[in-house]
């Protein structure tokens, strides 16, 4: 159980440390994007995968390493970064997906009401005499 919640507060940290880059923000912005438009769900771990590796190979992280030793040293691991990348894209899609919900709920139009039934009015005859 301990470890799972200091596992739990290194990937918070990582996650912090991503958005604080932009990099994760840039992640969860597409992910978002992907569940606004109904983009296939399996689509989301191969975002994360991508940008798991593409923040791995390609950008350089180290201008706010001071902040979060042990997630810094963390994320040096390929692997777990590609694990935070896979969390990031999962909640953005999640997040996406939820707000088309929302949205269509709040601006569609409204169902019309059903009409009452009409009683039928007996007409009285009159006899002629």
């Amino acid at each position: 159980m301990v470890k799972l919640i200091r596992f739990l507060g290194l990937v918070s940290q990582s996650i912090f440390l991503q958005f604080i880059h932009l990099v994760g923000l840039l992640a969860f912005g597409v992910a978002a994007a992907c569940g606004w438009f109904r983009v296939k769900s399996w689509s989301v771990p191969i975002l994360g995968v991508a940008f798991g590796v593409a923040a791995d190979k390609f950008f350089d992280v180290t201008d706010v390493t001071g902040l979060l030793d042990k997630a810094e040293k963390a994320n040096e691991r390929g692997g777990f970064l590609v694990v935070v990348y896979v969390i990031i894209c999962f909640v953005g899609y999640l997040v996406g997906a939820y707000a088309r919900h929302q949205y269509g709920q709040r601006f569609a139009a409204p169902a019309p009401a059903p009409k009452a039934p009409e009683k039928k009015v007996e007409e009285k005859k009159v006899e002629e005499t």
